[in-house]
């Protein structure tokens, strides 16, 4: 048969990941009506490899709410906002990307964040989580391959201690924000 050379020593991009500069970081109450509350907010940094295209991002709301609790969710990338789709369970909330993605340079970093109106829901909860590790959209620019963010945490923290976690489901657990009336 034809030979064949493997090349293991191809260094593809990569990322990684901490707490975002907005997030709460802590759980807390909010009442009914208040706007544009950031609730979760990661950081996703390229590393020097290559270049990497941030395709899309899946939040999952482990709270008590419901999806019509909650209104003009998005997510943020620096700034500029993006429209969710949100899951038939009303427990998942995407964002994709236009195009490619947002792209970003060797060594620089985007602030991904997801905000919204509570507009319902007295006594329940938000918490809008990464529950796994793919639910980070990402991929390289020179090469093409899908990347997976790495297990940042060294332990599995406390409920909605807004860490990352050595295990998935949830990946990330964010803050936790009580609704009042």
């Amino acid at each position: 048969g034809a030979g064949h050379t493997i090349n293991g020593t191809l260094a593809i991009g990569s990322v990684t990941m901490a707490r975002g500069s907005l997030d709460p970081g802590a759980s807390q109450t909010k009442e009914v009506g208040t706007l544009g509350y950031t609730f979760s907010s990661v950081r996703v940094t390229a590393g020097s490899a290559e270049k990497v295209y941030l395709e899309s991002i899946r939040w999952n709301q482990t709270g008590s709410v419901g999806s019509g609790d909650l209104k003009n969710v998005k997510v943020y990338v620096d700034g500029t906002g993006y429209d969710t789709t949100v899951s038939s369970d009303g427990k998942y909330y995407t964002a994709k990307f236009a195009g490619k993605g947002i792209l970003l340079d060797k060594g620089f970093s985007a602030d991904v964040s997801i905000k919204g109106d509570i507009e319902g829901g007295s006594n329940r909860t938000v918490d809008f989580d990464l529950a796994k590790r793919t639910d980070v959209g990402v991929r390289g620019e020179l090469y093409g391959y899908g990347i997976i963010p790495p297990q940042t945490g060294t332990s599995d923290p406390t409920d909605d201690s807004a860490a990352f976690s050595s295990v998935e489901d949830p990946w990330y657990d964010a803050a936790q924000v009580t609704v009042s009336t």
